[in-house]
């Protein structure tokens, strides 16, 4: 078993950029804090919007800052104790004297710094470990090993990863983009390589997308077999936040889409209730959903059968044949699979007799 993994949360930023109301703002924040997460990044900018409306939240709070130390110490009279530094690296350049003023002011101040190399995956071991080396006296909380431009695989980003956390004594934290659906493949690999921290969104929201909080979450648990504390409700609270930044939730989202516990095949079906490892990752309590089936286009009597025995009902396979028949019209009119309920209404009411 490895130590639990700090998620910091990218989310309640991405609703502000949508220039959502304070008060769903204050929602996000109470609901995502609830899930839990160790921290939610947002800008400064931000932070001075919002300020009222994230008066509850800020022991939860990780502003980005410039170098400004007059930023730092308004950061500090809002409340906030944690800083993120912003760098970009480039060929010949070091740590400037105002980045390490700021850097200083902040540590005078008892607050946590982290710093973030945007472009670190496009950067060697060796480069990262100078600047590193060119600060180590800021007393930094974390630093954040970017991949922004979405450039590493799994294998990459596990051996950056590998390498970095040899050479460095503060926490290491991962935020990898997702322009090629790899955020959290990548987040898992940073997290098996020794990462402490990652940068994760309720279902990957944003753009580019980052690791998908729920996703990584599951994975650490269920794959990694790693100590993880599951939050009752998972998907519903993921599914409030995102109702209030307007994003669609697809049914079949990856651990909290509403239909990833339905099954339709008779076969599928009977190997579920003799185990349901053989079809299901993780059992749907974990994230508070249910299983429950569903009879589609491409089901047959063996289905059918099934729902009406649980309810106690034994018909004959002559009028299950008929039963079927009139199943799937209703699905190929209501252009969608039917639950066993409305299955069971049917039959009921005659309309599949």
């Amino acid at each position: 078993m490895g130590t639990s993994i700090r998620y910091m949360d990218q989310t309640l930023g991405e609703g502000m950029k949508k220039g959502l109301p304070a008060a769903v703002i204050s929602l996000m924040a109470q609901e995502l804090s609830n899930l839990p997460v160790a921290g939610m990044d947002i800008s400064f900018a931000q932070l001075t919007e919002y300020e009222h409306a994230l008066a509850g939240f800020r022991q939860l709070l990780r502003v980005r800052v410039s170098s400004s130390v007059q930023e730092i110490a308004a950061v500090y009279s809002r409340g906030v104790a944690s800083v993120t530094f912003i760098y970009e690296h480039s060929s010949g350049r070091t740590i400037t004297a105002e980045l390490e003023n700021a850097l200083n002011k902040a540590l005078q101040l008892g607050m946590k710094s982290s710093l973030a190399i945007t472009n670190a995956s496009v950067l060697s071991v060796e480069e990262v470990t100078t600047i590193i080396q060119q600060i180590r006296g800021a007393g930094l909380d974390s630093l954040i090993y970017c991949d922004s431009s979405s450039r590493f695989d799994p294998f990459m980003a596990f051996a950056a990863i590998s390498e970095i956390k040899k050479r460095i004594s503060c926490s290491l934290e991962f935020h990898g983009g997702n322009q090629f659906g790899l955020a959290t493949a990548n987040a898992l690999s940073a997290i098996q390589a020794g990462a402490q921290r990652i940068g994760t969104a309720v279902a990957g929201v944003g753009t580019p997308g980052c690791a998908a909080w729920e996703e990584v979450l599951l994975s650490n648990r269920f794959l990694l077999e790693r100590p993880v504390e599951l939050n009752d409700g998972l998907a519903k609270r993921c599914a409030v936040i995102l109702a209030a930044m307007e994003e669609e939730l697809a049914v079949d989202k990856a651990v909290i889409g509403d239909n990833i516990f339905a099954h339709e095949s008779g076969l599928h079906i009977f190997g579920i209730q003799k185990d349901p490892r053989i079809y299901e990752p993780f059992p749907p309590e974990a994230v508070g959903l249910e299983r429950y089936l569903i009879v589609g286009r491409h089901s047959g009597t063996t289905s059918l059968q099934i729902v009406l025995q649980e309810q106690g009902i034994q018909v004959h396979s002559t009028v299950l044949q008929r039963m079927l028949k009139q199943v799937r019209q209703a699905v190929l009119t209501r252009k969608r699979p039917l639950r066993s309920a409305e299955v069971l209404e049917l039959c009921l009411s005659g309309q599949a007799v």
